[in-house]
């Protein structure tokens, strides 16, 4: 596979994560930057604003402005008026904890989890009504998901695999958890993930430096991107065909040597793998 790679903008982003595409821009945070970040192709704009607190997500909401989960739990966020309306947190009985990745499943509700230093991770919905559903418990780091037809697909990261649960269109229920494949074989943290329009699932590999693609049904290797950052920490399908797949990327934790070998780590980059994306779904609450 031939690949072309583009640095978009070099920032020595702590924890880079959450890309997403929508209305002709890409967005992502800087987690434990506080920074909600964005980047308009055509005009090579770079944005930025503080909503407050660490940031683990975002999602475009139908009715304009942004959902975010972060460190206080879920809010909305208007970067045009700066406004921000906190919800009701399921973050309370957590002592150390925050959200971490999070989409919306193809109806427009919200599913999202965390990562507790405590132990006490765990996965969750939130219905357009805004209440919210506790999904999985004894999760260790909740990061990539996806879905697929009726299928929904899921990393913990400490487990090194990817889980594929059944889904209820009408509900929004996850049931059947199971092993879709392991990458116990492959170097790094599997992290954020995204799907394209062939169903091939795109995994980064946090100290890993590479994006994987993987036959969703069997886990085989399709193809291997090399990123030129140690710590991929997830990939979204943007630009006007959604033939980009942008990657963010984190500097944080990393080493002298690391950083002499990776000096981009930390920065935001651009692929072009002849592969089409999906449309960004956005909260329909």
């Amino acid at each position: 596979m031939s690949v072309s790679v583009d640095l978009v903008w070099q920032r020595e982003s702590a924890l880079g994560e959450g890309p997403i595409w929508h209305e002709g821009k890409l967005w992502w945070v800087d987690i434990s930057g506080g920074d909600l970040l964005s980047f308009d192709p055509a005009t090579g704009d770079k944005s930025s604003w503080k909503p407050g607190g660490q940031l683990g997500t975002i999602v475009p909401r139908s009715s304009g402005g942004w959902l975010i989960a972060g460190d206080t739990g879920f809010f909305f966020f208007d970067p045009v008026t700066g406004q921000r309306d906190d919800l009701d947190s399921p973050l309370a009985t957590m002592m150390n904890g925050r959200f971490n990745d999070g989409k919306c499943d193809p109806s427009g509700r919200f599913f999202a989890g965390t990562i507790d230093m405590d132990g006490h991770a765990a996965f969750f919905r939130l219905d357009p009504n805004l209440r919210w559903e506790r999904l999985l418990t004894d999760v260790t780091i909740s990061n990539g998901l996806t879905w697929w037809e009726d299928k929904f697909y899921y990393i913990d990261s400490k487990l090194r695999r990817v889980d594929v649960f059944d889904t209820n269109a009408e509900t929004g229920a996850i049931t059947n958890r199971r092993l879709a494949f392991s990458t116990e074989q492959l170097p790094g943290l599997p992290d954020g993930m995204t799907i394209d329009r062939d169903g091939t699932l795109w995994i980064a590999f946090y100290g890993g430096a590479q994006v994987v693609g993987f036959d969703r049904e069997t886990g085989a290797t399709l193809a291997t991107i090399p990123v030129p950052a140690l710590q991929p920490t997830a990939c979204w399908f943007g630009g006007e065909d959604l033939g980009d797949l942008y990657i963010t990327t984190a500097a944080q934790s990393m080493n002298d040597d690391d950083q002499v070998r990776y000096p981009l780590t930390g920065s935001l980059f651009r692929f072009r793998l002849g592969s089409i994306g999906l449309s960004t779904v956005a909260f329909s609450g």
